[in-house]
């Protein structure tokens, strides 16, 4: 019963991270205008809320029915390299997360300054998790 509770406690963490991901940072797409030349040659991290969107969905999906397919999907199949997969996404997320908080500063709206400061906070929650499940 006990590892019954703890399975159900993981997913839903992992909804919760993921609808928060998913709906901040579709919010953050939607109201904040970037043109092509400040996303690709500025530091602006509005490439990154359209990662934000796939991983949100994913989680989703997760915690939803419990299948890893699409986590598979993204960081691949094999146990030669998956730890080091891990570890680099733990990496990239964790340094997204906190870019993400950081820039927050430079948004002058108040609502648009929570939601990105959530979504950089989600960036940092879902880092977590990799590092759970990668140092069991």
């Amino acid at each position: 019963m006990a590892h019954r509770i703890k399975v159900l406690a993981k997913r839903l963490t992992n909804f919760v991270i993921g609808l928060v991901m998913f709906v901040t940072s579709l919010f953050l797409i939607i109201n904040v205008h970037v043109g092509l030349f400040d996303a690709i040659y500025t530091l602006n991290p509005y490439p990154f809320y359209f990662l934000g969107v796939i991983v949100g969905v994913e989680r989703i999906f997760y915690s939803i029915t419990g299948s890893t397919k699409i986590f598979s999907l993204i960081v691949g199949e094999g146990e030669g390299f998956f730890s080091i997969a891990l570890m680099g996404i733990f990496l990239v997320f964790i340094t997204f997360g906190i870019y993400i908080a950081v820039y927050t500063i430079f948004y002058s709206n108040a609502i648009t300054m929570l939601v990105n400061g959530l979504d950089g906070a989600s960036f940092l929650l879902f880092s977590l998790i990799i590092f759970k499940s990668w140092y069991k």
